[in-house]
């Protein structure tokens, strides 16, 4: 007598009815997190540039980022750059306040033109400027001025 196949016989898999709410942007097991004691507070980028109804947006926007995974985070325009590939006043900057050492940025993409950059050490983004008319990294919008302004880099 042979045995049966005693397991429960369906036309499909069921399927989760919950998905998870709320994700923290991990980095190596960790949730992003903000710094500001390195904010820069002269020169072109400076966060005392900020008018005071701009605060809360940026506030808001970078909580936002706290709710997203990397990906998610990626996927809102934010991204790494090399820091040779900024702009030049924005290197003489990074060299005024004695962070010219590092390899690379972080701009993180709040609405068009506005963008907050940070020093990413593992999940803590270490917010040092406030670029409102994305001047630390400008892209052209054609690709042939894009070619143009890597050649003169």
């Amino acid at each position: 007598m042979g045995k049966k196949d005693k397991r429960a016989k369906v036309a499909e898999d069921p399927q989760p009815k919950k998905a998870a709410k709320f994700e923290h942007a991990h980095f190596q097991g960790l949730p992003l997190a903000w710094r500001f004691s390195g904010c820069d507070t002269a020169g072109p980028f400076a966060w005392t540039a900020l008018d005071d109804p701009d605060y809360k947006k940026v506030i808001e926007a970078l909580h936002e980022f706290e709710t997203k995974n990397w990906n998610e985070i990626l996927a809102t325009g934010s991204h790494p750059i090399e820091a040779y590939r900024i702009d030049k006043p924005a290197r003489d900057r990074l060299a005024a306040i004695e962070q010219d050492d590092i390899d690379e940025l972080m701009s993180f993409r709040l609405t068009g033109k506005n963008r907050v950059w940070c020093i990413r050490v593992q999940n803590i983004m270490r917010v040092i400027w406030w670029d409102p008319e994305h001047q630390v990294y400008p892209t052209p919008k054609d690709k042939a001025d894009r070619g143009k302004k890597a050649s003169q880099r």
